[in-house]
């Protein structure tokens, strides 16, 4: 075994020797920068920060660390919203927000092939000129990595049970430092982008052959390895777009209209907010987002049809046709512009396959900041849910008016993705330790209600294994397969 490296000086030293002494950092402001993130918990200082330009120098740092069991924490952006980029137990953070190539795109199979740093307006941009978009969530920051938020599961804005799951197949840099590759990238040793010519492959077959590991890597935190390049699912820019909003007094009311759209298969795009959530989106300044709110409905249904590559006028007519068919069934009135926003159509339209270019960002707009409780229910049961939110923050002194909600269809409406946020100011202890109580007492209840925390970060990994019964032993038997000295992002999930 190399001799242990046991101060951070012998450690930066090393690194140097991998990436220069222009890309490790060990000062104070450095450190500090990467201690803490958007979602304002307990800071924790790395020992060293190290930038990569590529998976080469990602190998030879775990490597380094492994021989000397000093743990590592994986970073692609300087975004995180839910503190898994911060070190629990310091040691390294790798920075690979620099590694910026968009390595391939391949129109035919339609999928994309990028570096961990990465972001959706890098990628969108590059892809808009091949005629194509990348799915992505709602609105994501202008400098979040793809990667990270395929890994951490954020939901696409689109229904289609094809592309709920975008990730095809990865390039990985396991805890001893070895590189892996999953799926069909696994057949040939070559750089990714290199194989479909030298070992005939597609790259695009994501279970095989090998082990099924795309379902194991996401949501891992970093625990079992380090994506340094992902390929991804892509689709066509649309010919024909058409955004439609319907309005609602109640989330109840909206419950059996949206079932109805979602099995009639209508539009791309589909997902629900509450006026709080939409006018924090739509208002031009922050200081519009109150009045904005009472010109809104109560609850709005944003849906776009679309039609493109195949016979795309009698798409688009049969889609409106259904559309008017539900109207007609459900006294609904499609909408395509909405009270106070004469431009709400555009302004969709314009944010569907971008992320939020302004600053603060969106969640941010009305008070400075934002903590969320994410979970997937059915939608039916989304008024349930939501009653116990209300009626815990209201016990908890938090205003009910301030809650934005978001709720988003996966797998055709097979399950819903419910985001409720919790604004507060950030400069204020006092608010912020009351959204701390009150997140902390909703996702306690909304775990005993039956709420799947699918996305277990901090405090809900703790209320989630404590209920799974082996699969909590199984994850953690994993880990010692893959990361038997504990060095890989150590803390996380329970590990």
């Amino acid at each position: 075994m190399a001799e242990l490296l046991s101060t951070v000086k012998e450690v930066a030293g090393k690194l140097t020797d991998i990436v220069g002494s222009t890309r490790v950092f060990t000062d104070e402001a450095m450190l500090r920068k990467y201690a803490q993130d958007t979602s304002y918990g307990p800071a924790r200082k790395p020992d060293v920060v190290v930038q990569v330009l590529t998976t080469a120098e990602v190998q030879s740092i775990v490597k380094l660390a492994n021989e000397n069991s000093v743990p590592v924490t994986p970073r692609s952006s300087e975004v995180g919203f839910y503190g898994a980029g911060i070190p629990e137990q310091g040691g390294i953070v790798i920075d690979m927000s620099q590694m910026k190539k968009i390595r391939r795109i391949d129109k035919l199979n339609k999928w994309a092939l990028f570096e961990a740093g990465v972001t959706y307006g890098e990628l969108q941009a590059e892809l808009a000129k091949h005629g194509m978009f990348a799915m992505n969530p709602l609105l994501p920051h202008k400098d979040k990595s793809v990667i990270t938020s395929c890994l951490e599961r954020e939901p696409r804005i689109t229904p289609k049970h094809h592309l709920d799951e975008t990730i095809i197949t990865m390039e990985v840099v396991l805890p001893t430092g070895d590189l892996f590759h999953t799926g069909s990238m696994s057949i040939s040793t070559a750089a990714p982008e290199n194989i479909p010519e030298e070992a005939h492959s597609d790259i695009c077959n994501f279970m095989g052959p090998g082990i099924d590991w795309f379902r194991l890597i996401p949501g891992s935190l970093g625990t079992y390895g380090i994506v340094t390049v992902m390929n991804v699912k892509i689709g066509f820019i649309p010919e024909k777009q058409k955004i439609l909003f319907f309005g609602f007094k109640s989330l109840d009311a909206a419950v059996e209209p949206t079932y109805h759209l979602l099995r009639k298969l209508i539009g791309d795009e589909c997902f629900l907010l509450n006026s709080r959530s939409l006018a924090t989106i739509l208002a031009e300044d922050p200081r519009e987002i109150e009045a904005l709110i009472t010109s809104l409905p109560p609850y709005v249904l944003v849906l776009n049809l679309t039609a493109g590559e195949w016979f795309p006028e009698e798409k688009m007519t049969y889609q409106e046709n259904a559309v008017h068919e539900a109207a007609r069934k459900f006294l609904l009135k499609p909408l395509t512009q909405l009270a106070g926003v004469p431009d709400a159509n555009e302004k969709v339209s314009r944010y569907l396959h971008q992320p939020w270019e302004k600053e603060p960002y969106w969640k941010f707009r009305a008070k400075g900041a934002s903590k969320e409780i994410f979970f997937l229910t059915q939608l039916q049961r989304a008024p349930e849910f939501l009653g116990v939110i209300q009626k815990i923050a209201a016990e908890g002194g938090y205003p009910i008016s301030d809650i934005g909600l978001y709720l988003q269809p996966k797998q055709n409406g097979r399950a819903f993705y419910l985001e409720a946020s919790f604004p507060y100011d950030p400069a204020s202890p006092l608010e912020k330790s009351r959204v701390e109580t009150v997140h902390h007492n909703v996702s306690k209840a909304l775990v005993q209600q039956g709420a799947f925390f699918y996305r277990p970060y901090g405090q809900w990994a703790d209320f989630v294994y404590s209920r799974t019964g082996n699969l909590h032993g199984t994850l953690k038997k994993i880990k010692k397969i893959l990361d038997p000295k504990n060095i890989m992002n150590p803390g996380k999930l329970g590990f």
